[in-house]
């Protein structure tokens, strides 16, 4: 092991969403293995409060914008007198904060983490702030190849790919109970789909689509409910249900009130835990034009349930089309809805899929993930 680091994990958003959630693998993993953590957010948001729960060191900032000089100073401040201080931002808007940080006097690497699949947005970004970062950390080969063409040079890349509790040993790292990330038994995922049920009054004997992501324009729900209009034409049983929450929110009701789709597809809201809903659906889709990684992939996977997704950013670095999973270009709803109807109607061919998309996640394990940042804290 390489020697103790001192992490700062900067995150300045609001809520508890993949990104943040994968904040927290990391600084579990890192912790196992000897290193101090401390996670600087803002005051009273989810980040903070689930933190605190897993017993990590909080620094609560104002996190004010992206020239947020009080944020940065107290950063600089915190890391001038370790030499073995690193700031890992984890978001656009923290990458700002560590920078002037550094500008500040600050004497910490800086660490900066890529999770989306867009170009980098203007010179100002990649001239002010990825090009003054120790290191920049993509989840995705997809996302490096992005910064590249955006005009960072290769050689400051790292791509380090999300992770999952794959074992026991992992999940007490990450503060999880290990049935959590496992498939459900029959007795299980009949109690989990009798609470969904009840709570929302839905046929318990219904095939459900499930999909879970922020309702923003790049998770492209919209699609997802076209796909679900050609899914009913043959089977009009079928449930769709979206968890999450999101400026798209209102436009995605229009469209399921215009397109004579209420009751069978349902907006489920912001879930506390998406993995009840993944251990009670049938399938799994995800219909995103744009995604670094797709996360939420590895815990349909953990829960053994079938994937539909679309081809975008990193996800082919997750699912193997044909063995893992079944995929198709983004922004098509007829081969989305085909492949929901392949999963939904060939259950044996679903459950070997989403079988082999199980053997699959020891590779995407919290100690790989740990290792390599260690490597990436090295070379900054």
């Amino acid at each position: 092991m390489s020697r103790p680091w001192t992490v700062f994990h900067l995150d300045g958003e609001r809520g508890l969403r993949g990104g943040q959630r994968q904040l927290l693998y990391l600084a579990g993993a890192l912790r196992a293995r000897g290193h101090a953590n401390v996670i600087a957010c803002r005051r009273g948001e989810a980040l903070s409060k689930e933190a605190k729960r897993q017993g990590f060191q909080i620094l609560e900032l104002p996190f004010a914008g992206e020239l947020d000089v009080r944020t940065a100073w107290a950063l600089a401040r915190a890391t001038a007198q370790d030499e073995r201080a690193v700031l890992h931002a984890h978001s656009a808007h923290a990458a700002a904060s560590a920078v002037l940080a550094r500008a500040l006097g600050g004497s910490a690497r800086v660490v900066l983490h890529r999770r989306v699949d867009f170009p980098l947005g203007g010179g100002l970004s990649l001239r002010l702030k990825y090009r003054r970062a120790s290191r920049v950390v993509a989840v995705s080969n997809a996302i490096a190849e992005i910064l590249k063409r955006s005009g960072l040079d290769a050689g400051r890349i790292s791509v380090v790919r999300d992770g999952l509790p794959v074992d026991g040993r992992e999940a007490a790292w990450a503060g999880v109970s290990p049935a959590r990330f496992a498939p459900p038994s029959a007795p299980e995922r009949l109690e989990a789909r009798q609470a969904i049920a009840r709570e929302l009054n839905l046929p318990l004997s219904s095939p459900w689509v499930a999909n879970a992501a922020a309702l923003v324009p790049h998770k492209d729900q919209q699609t997802l409910i076209a796909a679900a209009v050609i899914v009913l034409l043959r089977r009009p049983d079928a449930l769709f249900l979206i968890a999450g929450r999101g400026p798209e929110e209102e436009a995605l009701l229009s469209s399921i009130s215009r397109m004579g789709l209420l009751g069978k597809v349902v907006l489920l809201g912001q879930l506390e835990d998406t993995t009840l809903l993944l251990k009670a659906a049938d399938v799994f889709a995800l219909s995103s034009w744009g995604e670094g990684l797709g996360s939420v992939l590895l815990e349909a996977a953990s829960c053994e349930l079938p994937v539909a997704a679309t081809t975008a950013g990193g996800i082919p670095e997750l699912v193997r089309d044909g063995r893992s999973g079944l995929l198709c270009a983004p922004r098509s709803p007829e081969a989305l809805a085909g492949n929901i109807l392949a999963l939904l109607e060939d259950r044996a061919r679903a459950r070997c899929l989403a079988r082999r998309a199980r053997e699959d996640l020891p590779r995407f394990g919290l100690e790989r993930m740990a290792l390599e940042m260690e490597k990436v804290y090295e070379q900054a």
